[in-house]
């Protein structure tokens, strides 16, 4: 994806934590440090990473890895109906990603790193270390020097995570953490996200106040990022604009429609009667 791409999407709050982060972020990689952001789900980590590329006008290529990636995925495989024809040559050679982000410059954002196979860790070895990598019958490929590798990763007790291999976490030098924002900086994105509707400072606390309740309800096995948070403020902000209005209960019945998705209750749980009293306990505060 082209840094240009989404301009129109990104809309980033850099206040508190999230100003803090991104500096680090910036002088880790003026520096030639790699950087790793580390937080659960739904905080900005991708965000804070799409718009440094942005910011310094490179283009961006993001990976999501899981146990089923593999290192031909990341860097490239032959096409076999040229093989037949002219050989193993250049031209035969069909880049992936982390190949053409390394010759293009640009930055390359391995999303959920800690997910990766350790097999699939060790292949990013030689880039880190190098910024090169050798394909075989094709030759070394030398990473430009703008090129940039950034991963997140989400909390090691998530379902799925890995620890990373020590190789590998000795070329990851600087870690950035990140967790869910204040209340004032939270209200800030969940407002610029609702853009152009808008909503009154009461709704939004009154959306505020569901979503810190969930995060506490220790019954929740995932916490509520911040996205949940946006989408029922969008959801509230479209109902006041096509009704004049809207009451606690329209809120509560959003809220519940998008915890269902962002949340996960335990295997001996009622998920839909513990977010009810969650939503309930919330809205009871203001009558």
């Amino acid at each position: 994806m082209d840094a240009e791409d989404g301009r129109r999407d990104l809309k980033v709050v850099l206040e508190g934590q999230y100003k803090a982060a991104y500096e680090l972020l910036e002088d880790s990689i003026s520096v030639g440090l790699t950087p790793i952001v580390i937080g659960p789900p739904g905080v900005g980590k991708s965000l804070l990473v799409r718009k440094f590329a942005l910011d310094t006008g490179r283009a961006f290529h993001e990976v999501f890895f899981d146990e089923l990636l593999r290192p031909a995925y990341l860097i490239g495989t032959f096409n076999p109906a040229i093989v037949l024809k002219k050989g193993y040559c250049a031209e035969a050679f069909e880049k992936g990603p982390l190949i053409t982000t390394m010759e293009e410059g640009g930055v390359f954002l391995a999303q959920e790193l800690n997910r990766a196979s350790e097999f699939c860790q060790n292949s990013l070895l030689e880039p880190l270390e190098e910024r090169s990598y050798y394909v075989p019958r094709i030759g070394r490929v030398y990473a430009d020097e703008r090129f940039v590798f950034i991963a997140t990763a989400n909390p090691a007790e998530l379902a799925g995570t890995r620890q990373f291999s020590e190789a590998l976490r000795d070329r990851l030098r600087v870690w950035i953490p990140l967790t869910y924002p204040d209340r004032e900086t939270e209200l800030k994105i969940i407002r610029v996200n609702c853009e152009p509707l808008s909503l009154s400072e009461d709704i939004l606390e009154k959306i505020y106040t569901v979503i810190e309740m969930a995060r506490r309800e220790k019954e929740l096995e995932m916490a509520v990022s911040i996205r949940a948070g946006i989408a029922i403020a969008r959801l509230s902000a479209r109902h006041v604009d096509k009704h004049g209005g809207i009451e606690n209960r329209d809120i509560a019945d959003y809220a519940r429609s998008v915890f269902l998705g962002a949340s996960k209750g335990r295997a001996w749980l009622d998920l839909e009667k513990t977010l009810d009293d969650v939503i309930r306990g919330a809205m009871r505060a203001y009558g």
